[in-house]
């Protein structure tokens, strides 16, 4: 029998499947973080909250920094996936189809580079994962 996070991805497969726009998959992609990121900030969930923070913020919408973010939160799913919920596990295999559909759409050489970002944004949220 299919696993839940398998016929999750199934699903995102057959949605994304239609039509492709890099510019709203960055956006989802650093939107599921962001939800990551309160989620645990939230649960005081510090084994996920350290896997998401080696890779995230993103600086650039790179290949490699993609690949980074989806191995990394990977990795998290195969050695720590108790620590996830059925909503953080999906979210999980959405940011994983959005990851593919960047790589597979978007040459690396026309890779979307981010625009700087608000540090106080990035700092306010560091201090209070400071404070768990």
């Amino acid at each position: 029998m299919p696993s839940l996070l398998t016929l999750l991805a199934f699903h995102y497969a057959e949605m994304s499947a239609d039509s492709f726009d890099p510019k709203p998959a960055t956006e989802q992609i650093d939107a599921i973080c962001l939800r990551l990121f309160d989620s645990w900030c939230d649960s005081r969930n510090v084994i996920s909250l350290t896997f998401l923070l080696r890779c995230w913020p993103l600086i650039s919408m790179d290949a490699a920094s993609l690949r980074q973010l989806g191995n990394t939160l990977g990795e998290l799913a195969e050695s720590h996936g108790s620590v996830l919920d059925d909503e953080q596990a999906e979210l999980l295999v959405e940011l994983n189809q959005r990851i593919d559909d960047l790589q597979v759409h978007a040459p690396e050489e026309r890779a979307m580079v981010r625009q700087s970002r608000d540090r106080a944004w990035v700092t306010s949220k560091l201090l209070r994962l400071c404070r768990i």
